[in-house]
């Protein structure tokens, strides 16, 4: 039954506002770091996997991500594509892809345009689910939670699948609370697709049929109960294969890429050992992506769904308990992975503090508020930092115009903490014929080298200095000596310092720097004085942390330049 006129208006209004809040929230530095690709980890697969399907190739040859939200990237830079010829931005696809190859800032901002809008359209999500399950204020209050959310907004930005894969989880829980009321197979059915389609974005998130096995089974199906939930699942199944066909396709790559990334998620990665899942999501993951109040009303909240035991209760319950226990049962413990739990956690919080609502009207003002203010700090001051001038950003600026054309420059570390720069004509030429002698996809290399005037002036051989390769890469070597350097024609040397393993400098190259090269050049992200020391995920290359945002000036590793010999 619809409401008073006035007051609709008034729930809308707040609505109205918690959205923007959210969307203003998830925009506001959105296109840090760019040109340089290499900010967000996993950004340049996404893209370059879309473009290949651009061009034709439907495959992507590529199954440690499952293959929809490439589908999804190529057909938004299809339509980017059409906007622009229509508009006289593009002369033609030949020109789209130039302008692409030579500054692809435009595709990375509308990929994170995409995540931002998935992520905001989850509050929105979130608050049917949520008005469903309880009423407009319980509806308001987890959309409330989920707009200000660290974890989600932070995440927002990014050009990644775990906003995406959690926006169809969403769509499918509002859809399973639907059935669960009404009891109808037609939203059974298009919650089995979503789920199928969150699970075709991000492997992980298939763990939720068992909150899709609940929904039948203690659903009103009756007699059909059995039918329903084999139908169901085999939806499901048909939702995923519709959103990665290669994985039947071509079985063979699917099964080696999936074998991978299992035996990756139990051994840790890049050889860390940060314990099991279970353990570090609920000392460092949540506690920082959720804030304590938060966590703390999110489990309160699963504790009074398991005792007042409804329906839609034990949906969301199950839902939560089985992703984590299967989550947290590798030592790949990347915060993202939490992703999917943040809005179901919000939503059990919000069904807490609706409890406590009907008996201390008080002490529900405070609990929300206390919920909230932790998520919106570190969501704004997420964002405010992302606004700042990249320290590599600044470091190309200095290279470019400083360091003579065609130098032949050594750099320390992970391509992730580069300044990055041009690459000479020559040194595209190498790792081309390299990366097909590894039998990798040369597509990119090949469309570089193959446009007129490649590369713009000033281009730099730059070698990746690293205790191991790896592949064969003949601008990759092992750490040497300011000597060995100076023999082999390098004339330059920079050197990144942090407390992520992707920007570490062996200690005798940097003794020897200091005594025997000119430092030419500091760029340095930290701020002077005592500050609380900023906690970043060491397993990612994200050079942002996720707490002591105060220490630091601005992103990234501290960057050194230095000249060799007297020469330039």
């Amino acid at each position: 039954m619809p409401g008073e006129p006035g007051r609709d208006r008034g729930w809308y209004l707040v609505l109205g506002l918690i959205l923007v809040l959210g969307l203003g929230l998830r925009l506001w530095g959105i296109d840090f770091g760019l040109p340089n690709l290499y900010c967000r980890p996993d950004e340049n697969t996404l893209v370059h996997k879309a473009g290949g399907m651009g061009k034709g190739d439907l495959n992507p040859h590529f199954f440690n991500y499952p293959s929809l939200h490439f589908y999804v990237l190529a057909a938004l830079y299809g339509l980017y594509f059409c906007a622009g010829y229509l508009g006289g931005t593009f002369a033609g696809l030949a020109d789209f892809e130039r302008q692409c190859l030579v500054d692809p800032s435009a595709v990375y901002l509308l990929g994170r345009l995409l995540g931002a809008g998935l992520g905001t359209a989850s509050i929105l999500l979130l608050y049917l689910i949520g008005q469903r399950a309880g009423g407009r204020r319980l509806g308001l209050v987890a959309g409330a939670l989920l707009s200000v959310n660290f974890l989600h907004t932070r995440d927002s930005h990014f050009l990644t699948v775990d906003i995406p894969a959690s926006f169809h989880l969403l769509v499918a829980y509002l859809l399973y609370f639907k059935y669960l009321q009404g009891g109808r197979w037609g939203e059974l059915a298009w919650g089995a697709v979503f789920l199928g389609l969150a699970a075709s974005t991000k492997y992980n998130l298939g763990i939720f049929v068992a909150a899709q096995a609940l929904a039948v089974v203690l659903g009103p199906a009756g007699a059909a109960r059995w039918r329903q939930l084999a139908g169901s699942l085999a939806l499901t199944g048909l939702a995923f294969v519709a959103g990665t066909p290669f994985a039947l396709l071509d079985w063979t790559s699917f099964w080696r890429d999936l074998s991978f990334e299992r035996a990756h998620f139990a051994a840790g990665h890049a050889g860390l050992d940060l314990g099991w899942g279970w353990v570090r999501h609920l000392e460092f993951t949540l506690p920082l992506g959720l804030g304590w109040p938060l966590l703390l009303a999110g489990l309160g909240g699963c504790v009074w769904l398991g005792w007042r035991r409804r329906p839609a209760d034990l949906v969301l319950l199950g839902g939560i308990l089985a992703y984590y226990a299967v989550a947290g049962s590798g030592k790949v413990v990347f915060p993202r992975y939490m992703l999917p739990l943040v809005p179901l956690l919000c939503l059990s919080a919000a069904m807490g503090f609706e409890e406590v609502a009907r008996r201390w009207r008080g002490l529900w003002v405070v609990l929300v508020l206390a919920a909230l203010l932790p998520g919106f700090l570190f969501s704004w001051q997420h964002s405010q930092l992302l606004t700042r001038r990249d320290t590599r950003l600044l470091a190309a600026e200095w290279i470019e115009a400083q360091v003579p054309d065609r130098a032949c420059i050594a750099m320390t570390g992970s391509e992730y903490g580069h300044p990055q720069v041009r690459r000479t004509r020559i040194w595209m030429q190498e790792r081309l014929e390299d990366l097909r002698q590894a039998g990798q996809s040369v597509w990119y290399q090949e469309r570089l080298l193959q446009m007129p005037g490649f590369p713009p002036t000033p281009a730099y051989y730059v070698v990746s200095l690293r205790p191991s390769a790896p592949m064969s890469l003949r601008s990759v070597w092992n750490h040497g000596s300011v000597d060995s350097l100076l023999s082999r024609g390098v004339g330059w040397v920079i050197t990144l310092e942090h407390p992520l393993l992707y920007s570490q400098v062996d200690a005798e190259l940097a003794r020897q720097l200091e005594s025997q090269a000119v430092l030419m050049a500091r760029f340095d992200p930290f701020l002077v004085g005592e500050h609380p020391a900023p906690m970043y995920d060491p397993a990612d290359a994200y050079y942002v942390p996720l707490a002591g945002f105060a220490a630091l000036e601005r992103p990234g590793p501290l960057i050194k330049i230095y000249r060799l010999g007297a020469g330039p």
